[in-house]
């Protein structure tokens, strides 16, 4: 584990979305278990549940937060310290909660005004408040979360950094366990150690669109090594390839064509630039060599759940700042097999007050196992 001071200031956090709800006229923000209730509160309840478990922040314009969540997870949120919330209902595990719910929305003076929520909300929460308060009106309210989420401070910057240096560990371990013959699972496993052993609190190792399986490399396979470190709930996200033997002269050309649109890429960088710029400059360099970058080149990093704003995308005019933390993720599938892989490198940027840095220090040079 990290020993930097996870003591955020999450009561000021509440303030600033107060005022940005005022800018934007809602009466309140309805936040759900997940990683917006952390970032507000330090803390947060397990997500889901079936029919529903009521787990929610709720943030008037005007007044104290109220946190809502289960007897049964009151137990576990005060055994990890609670938090600032001095407002905190519960209801046991089985009781309806609406009534509940409606009573916080009409003390809070929500019962019948406009609730802002996160987009990716659960429909049985959009449920949930129209039977609590069914004058409410719930619209969203990503653009104020978004907003200061995408920012981030000096801790948060120091805590994706040590996420970041669990990758290394991860990539390190992963060239020294693939070998032709071993199991992908036995090689994931060893990874997930190195990291944890690095002092990431959790961890993940994928490649895209598959899970671990018990098939073997063989010589000339081409390796996806795409890894999240954690420090501190802030997660990373990183790749990098791994190449059995030599690789083809069209895959090494890629290899070499990517590099070098991350590198023109990551130059442009600075404060101010659209963030579809980043996307634009990258995309049209791989387009140059006959490449086509069919994903977004990048997507912030944080709290999660992996991707969160700001999007760097076609489209996106969102303008840079420093504090922004986002991958830069060229890349193409490879042409003829491997249709689920592609050939890229993925780096943490942080965007400085002149400039950009990657926060990933682990090489981008071609890695070949012979």
């Amino acid at each position: 584990m990290t020993n930097l001071s996870l003591d955020h200031d999450y009561e000021g956090r509440v303030r600033q979305a107060q005022k940005l709800l005022r800018t934007h006229r809602l009466d309140g923000l309805y936040l759900v278990a997940g990683p917006n209730m952390r970032y507000f509160t330090g803390y947060s309840a397990y997500e889901g549940g079936w029919p529903v478990w009521l787990s929610a922040l709720i943030v008037p314009a005007e007044g104290e937060p109220t946190l809502i969540i289960s007897e049964m997870h009151y137990a576990i949120y005060e055994a990890k310290g609670g938090s600032w919330i001095k407002d905190v209902r519960t209801y046991m595990d089985g009781q309806p909660p609406a009534g509940l719910l409606g009573d916080v929305l009409k003390e809070r003076g929500l019962a019948g005004g406009q609730v802002g929520v996160q987009d990716n909300m659960w429909f049985g929460d959009s449920e949930l408040i129209r039977t609590a308060a069914p004058r409410t009106h719930v619209t969203s309210g990503e653009n104020i979360i978004a907003r200061l989420r995408m920012v981030k401070d000096a801790q948060e910057i120091e805590l994706l950094r040590r996420a970041n240096d669990f990758c290394v560990a991860g990539f390190t371990q992963a060239r020294e366990s693939i070998r032709a013959g071993r199991p992908e699972y036995e090689v994931g496993l060893e990874i997930t150690q190195a990291m944890l052993a690095a002092g990431s609190e959790t961890m993940g190792v994928s490649g895209h669109f598959r899970d671990w399986s018990r098939r073997r490399f063989q010589p000339g396979d081409i390796v996806d090594i795409d890894i999240a470190g954690k420090c501190g709930g802030y997660s990373s996200d990183t790749a990098r390839m791994i190449f059995m033997g030599q690789p083809s002269a069209e895959a090494e050309r890629l290899y070499r064509v990517t590099v070098e649109a991350y590198e023109a890429t990551l130059a442009i960088i600075k404060p101010g630039l659209p963030a579809e710029e980043v996307h634009r400059v990258c995309a049209n360099y791989m387009a140059k060599h006959g490449y086509t970058q069919v994903w977004k080149v990048g997507h912030g990093v944080g709290l999660g759940p992996v991707h969160e704003a700001p999007l760097v995308e076609e489209g996106n005019r969102t303008p840079l700042e420093p504090g922004m933390i986002f991958t830069l993720d060229p890349g193409c599938f490879i042409r003829g097999g491997y249709k689920d892989l592609p050939i890229h490198i993925e780096d943490d940027i942080l965007v400085t007050e002149s400039g950009a840095e990657s926060l990933t220090l682990y090489t981008r040079e071609m890695i070949v196992i012979h």
